[in-house]
This record gives structure tokens, sequence and C-alpha cells, in this order.
């Protein structure tokens, strides 16, 4: 009962979101999709086929603890925003003695907020971009990414000299970057905030400013390919990954060989 009951909900609370984002836009490439399969970015968005493989009700609510999280760790921002920017310097100091704040950063945050790269048929919402309040006003664009402990364990392994890349996230940060520049003139740094759901470990992954470019020259690319139709299967970018065929929505429109 309590199980159907919350998975309607969560349907309800889908369209919402999509109505609300993408009625009406269902021609953009969505800049969370750079560095997936090309397949799935023209059925989405150059055909605008009808999803068919939706995920289940599991999927569903793990999809859902990340939204949570999300909007939890955004409206903090915003909470910190209000406290800081709107009182006085007796005040603060107050406010983080009674625990309202637990630090002064000098910083103002910008929550989820749209970016368009027309030339390039991109749109996106990017999660946090904080500002210094100081004379250099430095930039700093933020991705947050919620992820179990399997995948948290492997990016962040002692045996490794450096976090794990994961192409995906970078270039879709770089999406972002790239979107941003427009509005703030400069990016000066970006980070993906990893957040394990199973324990709420946080770490940070500061991203080479070399993926903005990366970003314009892999959405060309994929303007390029797609003005020719349908990409073949090709693997690495269609699909980027094998396993990820078996939770694509467009899975019954594109037919992918028993191989993928």
């Amino acid at each position: 009962m309590f199980e159907d009951i919350y998975h309607s909900y969560l349907l309800k609370k889908n369209e919402e979101n999509r109505k609300e984002r993408y009625d009406g836009n269902e021609g953009w490439y969505h800049a969370s999709g750079a560095g997936l399969c090309s397949r799935k970015l023209y059925f989405e968005s150059v055909e605008k086929t009808e999803p068919t493989n939706l995920p289940n009700k599991s999927s569903m609510r793990k999809m859902r603890v990340g939204t949570v999280i999300h909007e939890d760790i955004q409206n903090s921002l915003i909470l910190y925003n209000n406290i800081y920017n709107n009182i006085s310097q007796d005040n603060i100091e107050h406010n983080i003695s009674q625990g309202n704040i637990t630090q002064e950063y000098n910083v103002k945050f910008d929550v989820e907020g749209e970016i368009r790269l027309p030339s390039l048929n991109v749109r996106g919402f990017y999660d946090v971009v904080s500002r210094d309040c100081s004379a250099d006003e430095t930039v700093r664009l933020y991705d947050i990414k919620t992820t179990a402990s399997f995948s948290f364990a492997r990016k962040f392994s002692k045996k490794l000299i450096s976090p794990q890349e994961n192409r995906n996230h970078y270039l879709q940060l770089g999406t972002y970057g790239l979107g941003l520049k427009e509005k703030y003139g400069d990016i000066d740094q970006m980070s993906i905030i990893y957040y394990n759901k199973d324990n709420s470990t946080m770490r940070e992954v500061v991203v080479p400013n070399m993926f903005i470019d990366e970003a314009k020259r892999y959405w060309y690319s994929i303007n390029e390919e797609h003005s020719k139709g349908i990409p073949g299967f090709n693997f690495g970018t269609s699909p980027a990954n094998a396993w990820i065929c078996g939770y694509c929505q467009f899975k019954s429109r594109c037919n992918p060989p028993p191989k993928f």
C-alpha cells in the first residue's frame, strides 16, 4: 500500500518537473546528457521520441533521494544567503554562536539557474554558483552528484593518485560553465560535490577548466553528427557504456544489438 501511494506521488512530482523544465523545449539537447549515448540524444531531442522504457518503482525512489539531497543543500545555501547578506556583522557573530550558521565565508550563492546555448541547441540547469564578496570576486561553479557507496569507493579509492575521472560529469559541468561565462564573464573554478547516499560522506573534486572548451567541441560534434541522421552503433559514443542500454528510456526505439 505505502509503496504504491508513494510511487503515485513520485509520478506526480516527475510530471510537475517535466512541465516546469521541459514542456515546450523538447527540441533542445539536455546539458545533463553530455558525454552519454549519441543515439539517445538523437531520439530525445531530434526525433522527440516518446519514452517507453520508464524507470521502475525502485529506481524512481533512488532518484528521489538524490533530488531531496540536492534540494536540502541548495536550501541551506539560500538560508545562508538570507542570514549572512541581510544582517549586521554583530548579528552574524550572534547567529554563528547560536548555531544558525557555522562560519562566515564571505560569499554569495546563486542556486539552480537555467543556461541556454542557442548556437549549440543546448540548455540545462546548473546547481550552484558562489561569488566571493572580496575584491577578487572569484566565481566558482559547483555541481552536486549523489552516488551509492560502490561508485563512491571506486572514484575515491586509496589506490588512486587522484579521484577517478567521470567524463560525462566533467562535460556536463563544462557545459554549464560555457553557458555561465556569458553571465559572469569568466569561471575561475569548477567543482563537483559527490555525496555518498549510504553514509552521507561528501567529497569535492575540482574539474579542470579545459572542460569548458571540451564541452563546446563535444556539442558541436553532436550537432554535426545528428545533421546526418541517426548515428550508427559505435561503442564509446553510441552507446557510451555497455551497461547503459538496459536503463535507456528509448531502448525499444533504438533496438541495440544483443552485445549491448
